[in-house]
């Protein structure tokens, strides 16, 4: 993926205007609209088959949706050279090092291969940088991929469950690195279940019941996600 990025003063937005997406007689996402610009990070929070990683890959350009639009920054579909999606797969080459895989998507992306260490050790991932991804256990294989995307700069950063399957010293490496993309200017999107830690860097909260926003609310007044599902 090539990764041009937009002029820094400029605005990017991802607007989603009556979005749903069907599998088969199955509603993964209903009617849904949604603002999001520059400078935001967004936490999408709900139980397991709620809607978030597909709302992802709508908002990413991975999955199309059955109807509705989604433009990101004024196109008529999502552009794919400014954002970029950390899914539960984080498709590296398993053969090369946590460094390598890192400084070849920089590369491709014409952004500096010599970054890459800066971003590994950003997630607390430096002193695997030299080892085989194949050889790394799968919580530090996400951040590596995390560290592979930042590498990249993005302008839309999208991001399924960052703090899955991590210890709260690694989480907290991964929610800062969030938050630093968040103050330069990004657009960032998580999905998570992990409701603490994501309000304490999110500027909004969005909760999804079957595949509907529940509930939207401003970060310190979020209700618990389980008494705002409890309602729905």
């Amino acid at each position: 993926m090539r990764a041009v990025s937009l002029n820094r003063g400029s605005t990017v937005s991802i607007l989603a205007r009556s979005v749903t997406k069907l599998f088969g007689e199955t509603v993964a996402i209903w009617e849904m609209d949604l603002d999001a610009r520059s400078g935001e990070l967004i936490s999408v929070l709900g139980g397991n088959g709620s809607g978030k990683s597909t709302l992802l890959k709508i908002l990413a350009g991975t999955l199309a949706p059955t109807r509705g639009t989604v433009r990101t920054s004024g196109n008529p579909q999502p552009d794919r050279t400014i954002v970029g999606l950390v899914g539960h797969a984080t498709h590296l080459f398993e053969d090369l090092t946590a460094r390598e895989n890192v400084e070849l998507a920089a590369g491709l992306a014409h952004r500096r291969r010599d970054g890459a260490l800066e971003q590994l050790e950003m997630l607390g991932v430096a002193t695997h940088a030299d080892r085989r991804v194949g050889d790394l256990s799968a919580g530090t294989r996400r951040r590596v991929g995390l560290a592979r995307l930042l590498a990249t700069d993005p302008d839309v950063i999208l991001v399924d469950e960052p703090f899955a399957g991590l210890d709260n010293a690694a989480a907290d490496r991964v929610a800062q690195a969030l938050a630093v993309a968040r103050d330069l200017g990004r657009l960032v999107v998580i999905a998570t279940h992990d409701d603490q830690r994501s309000r304490s860097i999110a500027t909004r909260s969005l909760i999804l019941d079957r595949g509907r926003i529940h509930r939207t609310s401003p970060v310190g007044r979020l209700a618990p996600i389980g008494e705002g599902l409890a309602a729905g």
